[in-house]
């Protein structure tokens, strides 16, 4: 399994959160205003559909005397009337009458194949028309039309009465209303960005005041527990030297288990400290150029003492020269950490690998183990602090699980990043990728 914490610029979280606030703050307004715009139009449809079926079942029922009363549509464009037909069930005319009589050949399309047993209504779109009649040239708009069909019994059968009105009024009013939401859109948006910016920087005011006096806390605390912490050691090396010949076995015992406690808890505060300067920024790097190549064969060899107690062989892979710009000191720690965590999880005879990859675009610092390796569930938690993937083993061995989360740190300072390959019993693989 491949992990892989990718480099970059520390995250600002209060910048992270005031985004993804501004985010949902703008994303109410706009769903607000969506919604509104919907409810607005489908309120207008309905009361159109309303208005015009209404008015058509009206025109399609009238009677007279038992007969079915056909409309004079011709130049009285009354109600917007288009068209009346009346088709028996073979779609021959029984009667008709047209706004425009010369173009009622493209109005009976609409309805030739429109069979009903009650009363319909459907929109139906009369494209632009160019027709010659005679010397004359007729032209008639696109039009919109709202088509009813209602069904009659006739002497010879079932016929159906078709009435058609002009609706490209109620349709022009429609877009210009979908045109004047949609700017208005496009403005809200704008004027709820920055709306949603000025209230999310206000809501985090409180938040990053408290975060950063818990900060400054901690880091102040960190660094005041230091000096009691070694004087507390260096008191126990005094009564080890006093006492040295007349303290007894118990004694020596628990002498060495609190210098082990001391030495711990000041690795602790250690890290903390740095952690806690690294949050607000006034962790400082000190970049150079540099041959990195002795520096980390001397670095490797720190720690051969350590690997020969558990059997473990500790071999390097580095090229003869490779200058790298960076913080020394930071990266020493980085090793050292990678190293650390490499040989604690690496059981007894294992191997343990270091190399450098020198590259035209990114160098890389290569630990590997033999060890017990990650599941594929902690990879992505490996570099939290305080996280540890085995905490009674971890505890055992004087973890708290801060040293992954300093070498992200020192990573992110770099703009390094860093990959894990890992499989459970088969050992992991830290690759550190640094740009050039």
């Amino acid at each position: 399994m491949k992990w892989t914490l990718k480099k970059g610029k520390k995250r600002d979280l209060f910048l992270y959160t005031q985004r993804k606030l501004t985010v949902t703050y703008t994303w109410l307004i706009i769903l607000f205003l969506v919604l509104f715009s919907i409810i607005v139009s489908v309120f207008f449809i309905i009361m159109a559909y309303q208005e015009q079926s209404n008015s058509l079942r009206t025109t399609m029922n009238a009677t007279e005397a038992g007969n079915v009363v056909i409309p004079k549509l011709e130049n009285n464009r009354k109600d917007d009337l288009y068209f009346f037909y009346v088709l028996d069930n073979q779609g021959k005319v029984l009667a008709q009458s047209d706004a425009i009589p010369e173009l009622s050949e493209y109005s009976l399309k609409l309805i030739r194949d429109w069979q009903t047993d009650g009363d319909e209504f459907r929109l139906r779109w009369l494209p632009e028309i160019h027709k010659l009649q005679g010397n004359v040239m007729l032209i008639s708009e696109s039009r919109v039309l709202f088509v009813g069909a209602h069904s009659i019994m006739t002497t010879e059968g079932v016929a159906t009465i078709y009435a058609a009105k002009d609706v490209t009024f109620y349709w022009s009013i429609l877009r210009t209303l979908l045109i004047v939401f949609s700017v208005i859109l496009i403005v809200f948006i704008i004027v709820a960005i920055k709306l949603s910016s000025s209230m999310s920087k206000k809501a985090m005011i409180p938040i990053q005041q408290t975060f950063r006096q818990q900060q400054q806390f901690l880091a102040d605390a960190s660094h005041e527990l230091r000096t009691p912490l070694s004087i507390m050691n260096t008191s126990l090396d005094v009564i080890e030297l006093e006492n040295g010949e007349t303290i007894t076995p118990y004694s020596k015992e628990v002498v060495s288990d609190m210098k082990e406690e001391i030495g711990r808890m000041s690795r602790m505060v250690q890290h903390l400290l740095l952690l806690a300067r690294s949050d607000i920024g006034s962790d400082e790097f000190e970049m150079s150029t540099f041959d990195i190549v002795p520096k980390l064969r001397g670095w490797v060899q720190a720690f051969e003492g350590v690997a020969q107690k558990k059997a473990i062989t500790l071999r390097t892979m580095l090229p003869k020269t490779l200058t790298v710009k960076g913080d020394p000191e930071r990266l020493k720690q980085l090793v050292y950490i990678l190293l650390d965590n490499a040989i604690k999880y690496t059981p007894e005879g294992g191997k343990v690998d270091v190399g450098l990859d020198p590259n035209p675009r990114q160098w890389r610092i290569i630990v590997r183990d033999s060890g017990i390796g990650i599941a594929e569930a902690d990879q992505p938690r490996i570099f939290d602090r305080f996280y540890r993937v085995e905490k009674h083993r971890s505890r055992e061995e004087g973890s708290a699980g801060l040293g992954l989360a300093i070498a992200k740190q020192i990573a992110i300072a770099h703009r390094a990043s860093v990959v894990l390959e890992s499989e459970p019993g088969k050992g992991s693989t830290f690759s550190v990728e640094f740009p050039v």
